[in-house]
């Protein structure tokens, strides 16, 4: 039981809260401040950290097996999660859409959108993260089903395929300038997108960290983290004065996994070989905060936006700077809160209805 995964998992989540909510502190027309400033910088590379895990978790409970019955199996178990988790809240963004703005509504593909197809407007916008997901997971399913001793091989080949794709794609096609990028078809844009490399050096590190590292394991868990983290929070400093801003969009998505995504890795390496040598983060928390990442994920915005058209964002406005930064942190605190009582209470009580109606051990 990796308890530090849980615990990134439920830190990349608050991460990408903090960013989305750093919108609604800019808009309320108050002073941002410093913790703000930086989660708009690099929140949202919270994204990345959880696409490094993906891949992550995927390669370590895969180990030993494979063939068609294995990967059939880790598939269903992957349906199952993903499904049980963002159907609820599907329900949820209809509701307040047909309240909030009836016109997003009528413009959002909204059968693309329950099944997680690639499309545009998706109905809850931070689900285009788990359309990757799922590719991710059918990218994974075949590596199952065709590998087993030579798993490895074939990840270090894909992971070189990639690069070698995405610098094509990035200096030489020139595929995603302004441009070019609005005519990429679908298929490759989720297929071969430089995201990929975040989700096999995750994969990667799931082998890597299988060697032991006999009584150094502290020593370099503390310097992975350490530089991972020092390396991730200057990204937010490059974002901010090489890309104004905007290393986020589809237009720099190869700098932005070049910038936040190997910071995300060795982030990842030293949770868990931290791990590994018995320095771990609280149990009882990590678990439930983290089983409760999905739920932070998609429910954050959700809120947000319901809260603004209650009025939540004008009262906000009107409160001293320190006062209103005080109570946008207290709200991203009370979503953490929801988050684990809507884990506890409803998305694992429906993960295992669909595991069973999936027949997934």
């Amino acid at each position: 039981m990796l308890i530090n995964i849980q615990f990134l998992r439920m830190a990349a989540a608050m991460l990408v809260v903090f960013y989305h909510t750093s919108a609604h502190v800019s808009s309320s027309g108050a002073e941002q401040g410093a913790f703000f400033a930086i989660s708009e910088a690099v929140g949202f590379a919270g994204v990345d950290i959880f696409f490094v895990i993906s891949g992550f978790i995927m390669a370590h409970t895969s180990f030993g097996v494979s063939g068609f019955t294995a990967s059939w199996s880790f598939l269903r178990r992957r349906v199952a999660r993903i499904y049980s988790g963002y159907w609820p809240f599907f329900v949820l963004a209809l509701v307040l859409y047909a309240w909030v703005d009836m016109q997003y509504l009528q413009d959002a593909k909204l059968l693309r959108s329950v099944i997680l197809w690639p499309a545009y407007p998706l109905l809850i916008a931070v689900s285009w993260t788990l359309i990757f997901e799922m590719f991710f997971y059918l990218l994974f399913t075949l590596i199952i089903a065709a590998t087993d001793k030579r798993r490895n091989l074939l990840l270090y080949s894909l992971v070189v395929l990639m690069m070698v794709f995405a610098l094509y794609s990035q200096f030489i096609r020139h595929a995603y300038d302004p441009g070019s990028l609005e005519y990429m078809s679908a298929a490759e844009y989720y297929m071969f997108s430089p995201y990929l490399l975040e989700f096999l050096g995750g994969a990667l590190v799931a082998g890597w960290m299988r060697i032991p590292v006999k009584d150094t394991g502290r020593l370099w868990g503390t310097l992975l983290l350490v530089s991972g983290s020092a390396l991730f929070l200057s990204g937010g400093w490059i974002n901010n004065h090489y890309f104004d801003g905007g290393i986020e969009q589809g237009y720099t998505v190869f700098y932005r996994v070049l910038v936040f995504g190997l910071p995300a890795l060795l982030i990842l390496a030293g949770a868990v070989r931290l791990d590994q040598s018995g320095l771990r983060a609280p149990l009882r928390f990590s678990l439930l905060t983290g089983g409760a990442s999905y739920a932070i994920y998609l429910s954050h915005t959700l809120i947000l936006i319901g809260l603004q058209k209650l009025g939540f964002n004008d009262y906000a406005g009107s409160l001293e700077g320190w006062a209103m930064q005080a109570l946008y942190l207290s709200l991203t605190l009370a979503i953490l809160g929801y988050s684990v009582v809507h884990y506890r209470w409803i998305e694992r009580p429906l993960h295992k209805l669909f595991k069973r109606a999936l027949r997934v051990a």
